[in-house]
């Protein structure tokens, strides 16, 4: 369930295409934390934090890039 936790958001910002009302701050330390866990994850080898942390980090990665393209571009 926390691994798609993020997705609700990633649709609203296909679905509406602004992202003005989103923290940039709050997706990026996310992001950060959560690559730091993929990393380490791949480190002690456990496939499952591997695929859990991956695809979190993907997750979030793609709502971070979406509130940049939709806010500056």
């Amino acid at each position: 369930l926390l691994l798609f936790a993020g997705l609700p958001q990633t649709f609203k910002l296909i679905k509406f295409k602004k992202s003005n009302d989103i923290s940039i701050t709050t997706y990026l330390m996310t992001f950060i934390a959560v690559f730091i866990l993929f990393i380490k994850s791949l480190y002690i080898g456990e496939l499952s934090l591997i695929l859990a942390n991956g695809i979190s980090s993907l997750t979030v990665f793609i709502n971070l890039s979406l509130i940049l393209k939709y806010r500056y571009f």
